[in-house]
């Protein structure tokens, strides 16, 4: 999914009727937007909301992909340490200095999630672990973030098992029981279905593997974890505590002690295992510097633009 967006990562598309899915073209250099904050209520479920796949430019420092991305620290906890870079379409995460701190970035605020995040959503994130400080680091993406230490998370850690948890301040309280595949150390365990490795608490058994996290988020059953493709835990315990926090954001976070690469982050209305995607190219009188054609992923909603004429929700993407 490759999108050029403006400076401002912000065009707004009128899409006229008579338009068909087969033959809609796009400008690589625009994307789509609506006026207002998408709401799930009003598109069709796998509209992606959110798309990021780190290619197409290069970033050597932590401002650097910041700005690209239109990320922002969160520090409301802590003061980051993590040093970030983008290369080879991927992005590099070193928070491994003994000194290291766990570390956030907000990668969309509350306000523009609040009636996306308030109805059954999913997202998910490539992660390949390059090393730790001990066993039980990770990287993660918080939900229901509220800035601090409030927010739901999954945490797959390098170790190979990991936790669907909510956090309260200085309580964590799992989801998931100790026989899901995310937390049971037999053969069921994740890393044994996954790789086929004895789970080992004092090993790094996802050193140098790559791994695809996906939650499928209900209002009503609580959040799903698959990891490539492997569903490893679901809520069965604590339901009393689901839905209990009045914040929709949602953040990057790195542990300590971790060094990682991510990829492609992709977050979509729903639950389903992939959002729905359409194929665009360049149109042919379109202006020289958008004459490279890509294969980019556009909400769904498009089906119905075409009909209408109506805009359509922003498709966030790196600047």
């Amino acid at each position: 999914m490759k999108i050029r967006s403006t400076k401002t990562g912000l065009i707004c598309a009128a899409l006229l009727a008579g338009f068909t899915l087969a033959s809609l073209t796009l400008p690589v250099s625009a994307q789509l937007v609506q006026s207002g904050t998408p709401d799930s209520s009003k598109l069709p479920e796998g509209s992606l909301i959110y798309v990021e796949d780190f290619d197409g430019f290069t970033a050597d420092n932590t401002d650097k992909v910041l700005a690209k991305l239109d990320w922002t620290l969160s520090e409301g906890l802590t003061t980051s340490t993590m040093k970030l870079s983008v290369a080879d379409g991927k992005m590099l995460v070193d928070n491994l200095d003994a000194s290291s701190v766990d570390s956030y970035a907000l990668i969309m605020d509350s306000d523009y999630l609040k009636n996306v995040c308030n109805a059954d959503y999913t997202y998910e994130y490539e992660v390949t672990y390059l090393d730790a400080g001990n066993t039980s680091r990770y990287v993660s993406l918080l939900c229901n973030y509220d800035g601090k230490d409030n927010y739901n998370t999954v945490d797959m850690r390098i170790r190979g098992d990991g936790y669907n948890q909510v956090r309260k301040g200085s309580s964590w309280i799992w989801y998931n029981d100790t026989v899901c595949p995310i937390r049971a150390t037999d053969s069921t365990a994740a890393i044994t279905q996954l790789f086929g490795d004895k789970f080992d608490e004092s090993g790094m058994l996802l050193k140098g593997k790559t791994i695809t996290i996906r939650v499928e988020t209900s209002i009503e059953k609580g959040p799903s974890v698959y990891v490539n493709n492997i569903l490893v835990s679901d809520m069965q315990d604590h339901k009393d505590q689901w839905n209990t926090i009045d914040s929709y954001a949602i953040c990057f976070k790195a542990s300590k002690l971790i060094k990682a690469e991510i990829d492609n982050i992709r977050i979509w209305t729903g639950l389903s295992d992939q959002p729905l995607e359409v194929k665009t190219e360049t149109p042919a009188d379109a202006p020289a510097s958008s004459a490279q054609t890509s294969d980019i992923a556009v909400i769904p909603a498009l089906v119905s633009v075409l009909a209408s004429g109506a805009a359509v929700v922003k498709l966030k993407k790196s600047k």
